[in-house]
């Protein structure tokens, strides 16, 4: 193993402890950019709000060629 792989899998390590941890693990992402769980759901209210204003649902009562 040279220096750069022994510099990477040290960090790792590392890194893998402090992300074990799901608040610093968010506040990273978060940082980064990436993908947590507030972007998550600011993402889905976002979907709502622009889908379709008018959804027609259609209900089936029964056998209607029934006597």
């Amino acid at each position: 193993m040279d220096d750069r792989e022994a510099w990477i899998r040290r960090h790792a390590e590392e890194l893998r402890a402090v992300l074990a941890d799901p608040q610093v693990r968010a506040e990273v992402l978060a940082l980064l950019g990436g993908d947590d769980q507030e972007t998550r759901r600011q993402q889905r209210l976002e979907e709502r709000a622009t889908g379709p204003a008018d959804t027609e649902v259609t209900w089936k009562l029964g056998d209607q060629h029934g006597p």
